[in-house]
């Protein structure tokens, strides 16, 4: 499913149609496959639209300034992405983007008088489980083991809100650290749930330098990965909003 939301991907996909069409003999529609190709490439990775939409993402929730939350307010860090390489230590084995979220969980941590450290991530057969690495990670960096909370079975956000409300209970107000694009549905999802989150985004793909443009008509691969994953999102959100 993710594939068929790729600007790549559909390209190619449209482009072989278009062959296949050619070579039937239907040439006017095999044209218009060939038109809307290169113009569905062009919107997705030169014109600012790609940009807007990951922004639009992650603005919806500022980063977090601990007074604001309760001191003692569990902090639940969401799975990233890793590898099991035991040539490397359990940060190197991380994603960047759950290195990134787990950064911005031990900042908060820091900021606390204490309070319970969670970290989620499932493994597949015998291999090291993703929050496992996480709370390696997370304990190296200060965070006290006694703190820490792992969650081995959640595979999607929707199973980490589960995990959680199963262990914190209903209402129970959470600090939600996730990518700042993936943060809209996180929220929604903890909600449908019934717990209360709490914001901290971090991972941030839109960076806006006052001395340069935001928004530009250059083409860029970064923009096709800025579609493909803000897509992901917004179908993500419509498809917890419907089935669950």
């Amino acid at each position: 499913m993710e594939k068929l939301i790729s600007p790549i991907y559909l390209f190619w996909i449209l482009l072989l149609l278009a062959l296949v069409l050619n070579a039937m003999k239907r040439k006017k529609t095999a044209r218009l496959l060939v038109i809307i190709a290169i113009t569905e490439l062009f919107i997705f990775s030169v014109s600012p639209l790609p940009i807007w939409l990951m922004r639009n993402l992650e603005q919806q929730y500022k980063p977090l300034d601990t007074p604001q939350v309760p001191e003692g307010t569990p902090i639940i860090v969401l799975g990233g992405g890793h590898v099991n390489d035991s040539s490397l230590s359990a940060s190197h084995c991380l994603s960047g983007i759950a290195r990134s979220r787990l950064m911005e969980g031990v900042r908060i941590y820091n900021k606390m008088n204490r309070c319970r450290f969670i970290t989620s991530g499932y493994a597949e057969g015998n291999k090291v489980s993703q929050a496992e690495l996480m709370a390696q990670t997370a304990i190296a960096l200060g965070v006290k083991a006694d703190d820490s909370i792992m969650l081995l079975q959640p595979k999607t956000t929707w199973e980490e809100a589960m995990a959680v409300k199963k262990y914190a209970g209903k209402d129970k107000k959470i600090i939600v650290v996730t990518s700042a694009s993936h943060m809209p549905r996180a929220i929604q999802t903890f909600k449908q749930a019934g717990l209360n989150p709490v914001a901290a985004p971090a991972d941030y793909y839109i960076k806006h330098d006052a001395e340069s443009m935001l928004y530009t008509w250059s083409p860029s691969a970064q923009k096709i990965t800025y579609t493909e994953k803000a897509m992901h999102e917004y179908l993500g959100m419509l498809y917890y909003k419907w089935f669950k």
